[in-house]
């Protein structure tokens, strides 16, 4: 796939923050290289499947995140099952420009989300598995 997700965590419709290492235990021990410079994570699954994750950074606290963009995810189920991990712990909500409907990982989410965003895509649906995370970027 060559195209751009997002992953933004939203409270009561404003950015949010949830800690880093939720990112970094869903996709270890897939990530080879950390640039620091670009807060860039690269995760690789195997010699043919990567992704560049640009994290959104806490500017005062590293060890917080608003989300991350994913740089031409691929299609692997690893990378699905790791957003999947992600979104069932945190108020946050995957998506994609173009016809890819937004997804959260629980229902709780719903009303935290940017409503300006919401409006902007459309109403997000529940994603319950990482299979299900792969069949909505597919819509992309």
């Amino acid at each position: 796939m060559s195209f751009e997700a997002y992953l933004n965590c939203f409270e009561d419709g404003e950015e949010s923050y949830f800690p880093t290492s939720i990112v970094e235990d869903a996709f270890a021990p897939f990530i080879t290289r950390r640039e620091t410079e670009f807060s860039c994570w690269v995760v690789t699954y195997d010699d043919t499947s990567s992704a560049d994750l640009y994290l959104n950074l806490d500017p005062g606290d590293a060890s917080r995140c608003s989300g991350f963009t994913i740089a031409r995810p691929p299609d692997n189920p690893r990378l699905h099952d790791a957003l999947w991990k992600i979104l069932r712990v945190t108020s946050s909500v995957v998506y994609c420009a173009g016809g890819c409907q937004p997804f959260v990982g629980r229902r709780e989410t719903m009303p935290h989300l940017n409503s300006d965003m919401v409006e902007a895509l459309g109403t997000p649906v529940v994603v319950s598995s990482g299979g299900e995370v792969k069949d909505w970027l597919e819509r992309s």
